[in-house]
Parts: C-alpha cells; sequence; structure tokens
C-alpha cells in the first residue's frame, strides 16, 4: 500500500513538473522572442535608395513621417504592440514588437500615408506619386519562427489596390518592391497575420519605405551652385503648394505647418503671397492658379473681424487661427502680433503690386492694410522711459492691453520691419524712431541673441540695402565663424527653429523645443545665454545675399552630412550638439514651418532674381519709410 501511494506521488510529482514546465514554455512563448544575434549594420552616412522616400527612421518622430505625413501602429483586439527605433551610427530602424496573437485573424500593422492625416484625409500631390511604378521597403524578422508580411496599398477611401506578402528572413535585412502603377494610392500599410507565423509574438524591423519610378539610380542634389538653389528654391515653393488647403466659396489658406491639418500663422501667410510669385516665375503653377490661390487667402483674410477680439483687435489680426478662420488663443497677452501683421504686410503690399492692373485685388489690399490702429500700439506713458514711444510686441485679444515687451529696445530687422510699416501705414507719421535703439559690437549692429533672421527680416522684403547690407554681411560672417568654432564643420544657420527636448526610451525623439536663442556668439546676449546645437539650413540661405560663398559652402556641408530628400530638399535643422548618450551621429528634424521654408525660398530669389523686393519697393510709401529709417541711424 505504502509503494502504490509512492507510485501515486511520483506521478502527481511528473505531471506538476510537466504542468509547471508547460506554463513557463507558454509564458516564455508570450515574451517577445528577439533573435540577439542580429547586429544592426554601422552607417558612416545615410543611404539613399531610388525615388521618393516615404519613411525612415532617420528623424526618428513618433507617429510621423520623413514627409510629415502620419504613421500608427494598429492590431487587433487581443494583441499588444510596441514600437522602439534602433540606431547603429547612421542606420535607423523601426522596431515594432507585438505578443498575444491568438487567432489566424488577430494582426498587428504599420499604416503610413504618403501625404497628410490618416483620419480626415487630404489628397496626395502628384509630385509625389507622379511615375510611380513600384514600392519597395526594407524589413527583417527579428523573431525565431518564418513570418510573413502582407503590403497593402489603399487609395484615399480606403480601398484596397492592390496587395502582396512576403517572406521575412530571419536575422537578415531584406529588400522588397511591390509592382504598382495606379497613382490613387494614399496609404500603406504592413500587416502581420496570426495564420502568417507559427509564433504568438513577434519582432520585425522596418525601414526605407520608397515609391519607386523609372530612376533606377538614388536622387542626388545638384553640385552646381546655380542648380542647387534653383532644386532648394522649387522645394520651398512646394512646400506652400502641397499646403493649401481649398475651403470653398473662393476662400483658402495655407497651414503654418506640415503635420498640423488645421493651424494657420498670418505671417505664413504674408511668405505664401510671396511665394505664390514665385511658383509662378517658375512654372510650377500656372498664372491663373497662383492668382486665384493668393485671392482665395485674400477673401478669407477679408471675411474674419480683427476689431471685435474674435478674431484680431483694433483692426490687428491675429497671430494664429483656424483654417475656418476662427481666432486661435484670444486670451494670449500677445494674441495680436505686431511682427507677424507687418510680415503679412509686406506680403500684401508685393501682392498689390504685383497685380496693380486687377481692381479687386488692390481693393482687398487697400481695405487689410488700412485696417489696423497703429497708434494704439504705441506705449504713451511719458513715467516709463523705457516703454515710451516704443511699439509693443502684442496685445491681448480680449481686452487690448499690451503685453508689455516692446520693439525698438536692441537691434533686430523684426523692428525695422515693424516701424517700416507702421510708417507707411499713415496712422503714425510722428512715429520717434530716435527711440529704436541700435549698439554696435564688434563693428556691427548685433541682434541680441546674435540669430540669423533678425539681420535678413526687413531686407528679405527691401532687398540688400546699406546701411543693413554691410550690417548683415558682418553678422552672418559672425555665424559662419561660430559655426564653425561649434561644430567643426562649415555649417552655417544659427537661427531660431524647433529641436528635440527628449528622446525617450524607446527611441522617438520629441521635437518640440522651439528655440529663439541660438546664435552667433557676437550678439547682445551674454554668451552663456545663446545656444548653438541645431544649424538649420534656412539660416544658411538667409545669408546669400551678404556672404554668398560661405552661404552655399553650408548648403553643401548639409548635403555631405547626408540628410536629404529629392521633393522637401533639406531639413528644418540638424541636431550636431549636445546630442544624449543614445545618438552618436546628427539628426534630422523634417518637420517644416511656413515662417523658416518661405524665407528660405525668399533669400534664394533675392539672391538670384530680387522678384519679390522688386515688387515690394515699387510702393511708394514702403520707399518713404525705408527711406526715414535709415536717416535715423
Amino acid at each position: 500500500m505504502c509503494k502504490e501511494k509512492l507510485k501515486i506521488f511520483a506521478f502527481l510529482l511528473a505531471l506538476t513538473g510537466l504542468f509547471i514546465q508547460c506554463e513557463k514554455d507558454a509564458l516564455e512563448d508570450e515574451n517577445i522572442p528577439i533573435v540577439e544575434s542580429y547586429q544592426l549594420e554601422a552607417l558612416d552616412k545615410p543611404i539613399h535608395y531610388p525615388g521618393i522616400a516615404i519613411y525612415t527612421a532617420d528623424m526618428a518622430k513618433n507617429r510621423t513621417s520623413d514627409i510629415n505625413s502620419e504613421w500608427v501602429v494598429r492590431t487587433s483586439s487581443s494583441v499588444s504592440a510596441s514600437s522602439e527605433i534602433a540606431r547603429n551610427q547612421f542606420n535607423a530602424i523601426h522596431k515594432i514588437n507585438y505578443q498575444n496573437v491568438r487567432s489566424e485573424n488577430d494582426y498587428v500593422e504599420f499604416v503610413v500615408s504618403l501625404f497628410g492625416p490618416l483620419v480626415n484625409r487630404v489628397s496626395v500631390p502628384n509630385d509625389i506619386t507622379k511615375d510611380l511604378t513600384s514600392i519597395s521597403f526594407r524589413s527583417v524578422n527579428l523573431g525565431k519562427e518564418p513570418m510573413k508580411i502582407s503590403l497593402e496599398a489603399r487609395n484615399i477611401n480606403g480601398v484596397a489596390i492592390k496587395t502582396e506578402s512576403f517572406d521575412l528572413t530571419i536575422n537578415e535585412m531584406s529588400l522588397f518592391k511591390m509592382d504598382i502603377s495606379d497613382e490613387t494610392v494614399h496609404h500603406l500599410s504592413f500587416k502581420i497575420y496570426g495564420n502568417s507565423q507559427a509564433s504568438n509574438s513577434g519582432s520585425i524591423g522596418l525601414d526605407d519605405i520608397y515609391l519607386n519610378n523609372n530612376s533606377t539610380i538614388p536622387s542626388t542634389p545638384p553640385t552646381n551652385d546655380a542648380e542647387l538653389l534653383s532644386w532648394l528654391k522649387q522645394s520651398n515653393i512646394r512646400y506652400f503648394l502641397w499646403n493649401y488647403k481649398d475651403l470653398g466659396g473662393n476662400r483658402g489658406v495655407v497651414l503654418e505647418a506640415s503635420d498640423n491639418p488645421t493651424k494657420v500663422s498670418v505671417s505664413g501667410i504674408g511668405y505664401a503671397y510671396a511665394m505664390y510669385i514665385l511658383a509662378e516665375d517658375e512654372g510650377m503653377v500656372s498664372g491663373q492658379v497662383a492668382r486665384n490661390r493668393i485671392l482665395a487667402m485674400l477673401n478669407w483674410q477679408k471675411d474674419q473681424n480683427w476689431f471685435n477680439g474674435s478674431q484680431g483687435k483694433f483692426g490687428f489680426p491675429f497671430h494664429y487661427y483656424n483654417s475656418d478662420g476662427s481666432g486661435l488663443y484670444s486670451n494670449s497677452p500677445e494674441a495680436a502680433s505686431t511682427i507677424d501683421w507687418a510680415i503679412c504686410a509686406a506680403g500684401l503690399r508685393t501682392v498689390k503690386q504685383k497685380y496693380s492692373s486687377d481692381p479687386t485685388i488692390v481693393s482687398i489690399c487697400n481695405e487689410l492694410l488700412n485696417r489696423p490702429e497703429w497708434e494704439k500700439m504705441i506705449h504713451n506713458d511719458a513715467n516709463d522711459s523705457y516703454k515710451y514711444g516704443r511699439i509693443t510686441k502684442g496685445i491681448s485679444g480680449i481686452t487690448g492691453e499690451k503685453n508689455g515687451q516692446v520693439w525698438g529696445d536692441a537691434f533686430t530687422e523684426e523692428s525695422e520691419i515693424i516701424y517700416l510699416e507702421a510708417l507707411a501705414s499713415g496712422k503714425v507719421d510722428n512715429l520717434d524712431l530716435d527711440r529704436i535703439f541700435r549698439e554696435q559690437k564688434n563693428g556691427f549692429y548685433v541682434s541680441w541673441f546674435g540669430c540669423g533672421f533678425t539681420y535678413n527680416w526687413s531686407q528679405l522684403w527691401t532687398g540688400t540695402v546699406e546701411p543693413y547690407k554691410t550690417n548683415s554681411a558682418d553678422a552672418f560672417q559672425a555665424d559662419a565663424n561660430t559655426s564653425n568654432s561649434s561644430f567643426g564643420r562649415p555649417v552655417m544657420g544659427l537661427t531660431a527653429c524647433s529641436t528635440f527636448s527628449t528622446i525617450d526610451s524607446n527611441g522617438f525623439a520629441y521635437w518640440d523645443k522651439y528655440m529663439g536663442y541660438q546664435g552667433s556668439n557676437v550678439s547682445g546676449a551674454n554668451t552663456s545665454e545663446v545656444v548653438q546645437v541645431s544649424p538649420a539650413p534656412y539660416g544658411a540661405a538667409l545669408a546669400l545675399p551678404f556672404i554668398p560663398n560661405t552661404a552655399i559652402t553650408a548648403l553643401k556641408e548639409y548635403v555631405n552630412i547626408g540628410y536629404y530628400h529629392p521633393l522637401l530638399g533639406l531639413p528644418d535643422n540638424v541636431r550636431l550638439n549636445d546630442l544624449p548618450n543614445s545618438l552618436d551621429v546628427p539628426i534630422p528634424n523634417w518637420s517644416t514651418f511656413d515662417i523658416n521654408i518661405g524665407p528660405m525660398g525668399m533669400a534664394i530669389d533675392m539672391y538670384q532674381q530680387k522678384i519679390i523686393s522688386t515688387l515690394y519697393m515699387k510702393d511708394d510709401k514702403v520707399k518713404n519709410s525705408l527711406e526715414k529709417l535709415i536717416q535715423s541711424f
């Protein structure tokens, strides 16, 4: 009897051990089965492939592609997934890990739009899908079991155009291609189903999603100086063509940022007016299209109320709007911004001269230019000697109260164009220009942070003119010298831009830190107040009319770093300094803004043809006001 009990106990013990082992195996199967031997190849430069890049992991911005379209990882209800960016020098891939795949209908998918958001979809510009022949991508199976991935091309309505499956190789990155010529493709889905692998969990690496055309070699920027600048200018113009939003009723806007489908900046509209004039000159749109879109933007502004605090105050428009024309941030102490209006007004004056024989356009421009009550933007408390006689930077949209900050307390071409427009308005003929404070350091008038755009903001519109011209040449040379010492390479472009605030544990960079204090060591501020971390190609372009050889050398050095795109040109900026421990190479920010990319195109025009400045300076009020400013030095 005792022996029988021992046998039963031994059997139960064995059964328990088997159960424990099964549970252990099940738990192990729930873990992500990564192949530890996989080594991501180290690259000393980014690699480019033939066609149009839609998504690489270089920028590492969560849910945003290189062309600022949206991507997302989706799963069926029971499946869980996570994403991370893996890097080895200039080589970056997107890793997608997933688990709890229980049935053949379970799935995980990576979906990326070719342009714009995945919800509230907008049409893909023809430039992107033109002459489409195939879609290519690179991927690797990081799991232990064989795996298939399905690529599905869908149109704007989500209808599948073509689907093809591919076998991913374990531990080996491979290039895959699906032939397709249907240019209505809008977004792509890379999907792994439960019946496409044996394991309940897995991991893949995904990289380099391209739309291929008839080209068999990767696109590279031109090496000829003139061709390089024309290529860049056309990429700048393309932003304003792609991001134009038709609102119906002969109204439209250009969006402030390529990854925000609703936000509009009034200064960006000013640049949009100029860039559509350049678009016509480049033959990128017809004269009729350029005129129609400019008129639509004028109508959008005309329909707004700039007096009652809903969309403007004292005749000044708000800085920001929703695309439907409703005002944003009315409670902000600088809801209406004098610098943003001055830039918009410059665009209006340029348009007025371009279409001087068009009574409809001239009438709207005159009405908008006449709205602002400039006298209400000047500090008039004689007991406040610091602010007295100076123009406020902004006012509350609700109360009209001045925000406490003033222009003219340090040199910047922002102040110059604001005072220029205030004088040109005819509302403040008695404006005291002696209140504009200009201080020389190292032989030239320095802006507070030595920031590049502060030496070109008025001359973008007027063209190069003394004493600003020589001043800007010295300032941009200081930018170049500082860049050489800070970065150890001949880039320049120390100017306002957005860089990353942090890179999370999964490798995603959050490009959300706006730096208005990035500039040269020669500035009005203390050296400790100024940073040099993310030089911007648009800052180098701003220097073209003043130190062209140095500026072109800088633009070519950005090309040498290796981040460029056949349609987008160069990134907004490249982070070179103060990299986190997870980075050992520069990374690009492809998220562009109208107030950065518009000036880049205008600066190239200013260097090449002077189309915008020639038109702007036909305005007699502008010429007279500029002369008064020059005499005030």
